[in-house]
């Protein structure tokens, strides 16, 4: 590989690196403001009154919430292939196993999964919002 396109290659995994850790400052910072508002929401829009579909709130709680679990735990994952990573390369098996190993997989699942959680939650909120705004 030639000095200019590796030279390449490590910004674009410089830029991966960064867009990664955006995304989950955002998911876990949406989910968790999102819980909050739908809090206040219920106590000072909704007020005392009977809720309706109240089983939508809790569904979308439970999602943000796992929303942010899934984020947390895909540091914790991340980790650990970058572990596994530096193994590889001082092992010199770096070319001969995914880089990384299954954590990398489960990073780049629990990644997503934290992503697809959190709109699910927002959809579910703004269902019940829709039910219960009078």
């Amino acid at each position: 590989m030639d000095k200019r396109l590796s030279e390449y290659r490590t910004s674009l995994v410089s830029v991966e690196q960064k867009a990664q850790e955006e995304f989950d400052k955002t998911i876990l910072a949406l989910s968790g403001g999102g819980l909050g508002i739908s809090f206040a929401f219920v106590k000072d829009i909704v007020g005392p009154q009977p809720l309706a579909h109240s089983w939508l709130l809790l569904a979308s709680w439970t999602m943000w919430a796992l929303s942010v679990a899934s984020v947390l735990f895909s540091f914790f994952t991340s980790n650990l292939a970058l572990r596994k990573a530096i193994k590889q390369v001082d092992t010199d098996t770096i070319y001969e196993e995914r880089v990384g190993g299954g954590f990398d997989t489960i990073t780049i699942i629990l990644n997503g999964l934290g992503g697809v959680l959190f709109f699910t939650g927002l959809i579910l909120q703004v269902i019940f919002v829709g039910f219960n705004l009078r």
